[in-house]
Formats: structure tokens, sequence, C-alpha cells
């Protein structure tokens, strides 16, 4: 059951993806290297890790856009 909402989460994510979805990982930033790094890492064990490390990516986005 935690693969097949992981893989709903991640086709709904796909599905209604916009451009700013690319700029979530912002190049040169050392959090999102170890993020990731981490996050692939925890979903081989865990596959709700998927859905809730795009929460922390979309929060993560929302945070920086508000520092500009």
């Amino acid at each position: 059951m935690k693969v097949l909402i992981a893989v709903i989460c991640s086709g709904l994510w796909i599905y209604f993806r916009t451009s700013d979805c690319y700029k979530m990982i912002p190049r040169g930033h050392i959090f999102p290297i170890f993020f990731v790094m981490s996050w692939t890492y925890l979903n081989y064990y865990e596959p709700l890790f998927l859905p809730i490390g795009l929460l922390i990516l979309i929060a993560y986005s929302k945070f920086l856009k508000g520092l500009h």
C-alpha cells in the first residue's frame, strides 16, 4: 500500500508540475544536495518518503521565495 501511495503522489507531481518545479532544487546550494541524497536513500527503505520529500521541497522553495 505504501508503494502505491508513493507512486500515485509521484504521478500527480509529474502531471501537475510547472517550470517552477525545476527551480525547487536550486543549483549551488548545499542543502538540496544532501536532501536529495538522503531522500533517495530513505526512499529505498520507506516508500512514503517520496511524498514526504516532495512536501519538504515545496516548503523549501516557498521559504526561498520569501527570502527574496
